[in-house]
């Protein structure tokens, strides 16, 4: 994170915006864990309602690098004060600008979410319904059921890209940083099913 040499104006702001800022709802669906997300533009629109009179602004730069799309979210200040948070890179699917601009559209979500306070991420009560007894450190794996509905989700994907599958599995599994997507968490199962929603409803 980096900050301007002067920032108790821009502070001071944003102390007046955490007052202001209503959390936006969660209206995108999750229907296998009868779920609730925020799409970008519910996070956008609760921001924007909340800076109107604060002097707040911000800008968003999306960059691509070893085929990963970059997005870097900074606050500026009318006084010229301004907090510029470190830049969150996804992998690309597969490199086409649909692909990276699904990419862009998730990493301004999440990087916007987290510069003001929003809460965007997927309502785990659902998860937590669903899923089984993992191992002794009381994590939760998921179930069979998770993993065959993120087939399904995985399979219409790469159908509609024309992709490879297994390929698209490999692209999940390195972006959770995990082994193999199809054996991990309830909570990793589940954040993974939300974003392959959002990249087959996604319209950009």
């Amino acid at each position: 994170m980096e900050f301007s040499e002067e920032r108790a104006t821009i502070f001071k702001a944003m102390a007046e915006f955490r007052k202001k800022v209503v959390q936006p709802k969660k209206d995108a669906n999750n229907p296998f864990f009868k779920s609730k997300y925020v799409m970008l533009e519910g996070v956008v629109k609760a921001i924007d309602d909340a800076i109107d009179g604060l002097g707040l602004s911000y800008i968003q730069e999306a960059t691509s690098e070893d085929k990963e799309a970059c997005v870097s979210t900074t606050i500026i200040h009318e006084s010229g004060e301004y907090i510029k948070f470190d830049s969150l890179s996804l992998p690309v699917s597969k490199v086409d600008a649909q692909a990276f601009g699904s990419a862009v559209t998730y990493a301004k979500r999440y990087s916007l979410s987290a510069a003001f306070g929003i809460t965007s991420d997927v309502d785990d009560d659902g998860n937590k319904a669903t899923t089984e007894s993992g191992n002794q450190t009381g994590v939760k794996m998921a179930t069979a059921k998770q993993v065959g509905f993120l087939k399904i989700k995985a399979m219409e994907y790469s159908k509609l890209k024309g992709g490879n599958v297994d390929d698209f599995y490999k692209f999940l599994s390195k972006m959770y940083k995990v082994d193999d997507i199809l054996q991990t968490t309830a909570k990793t199962t589940g954040a993974t099913i939300t974003y392959i929603e959002g990249l087959l409803n996604d319209k950009e």
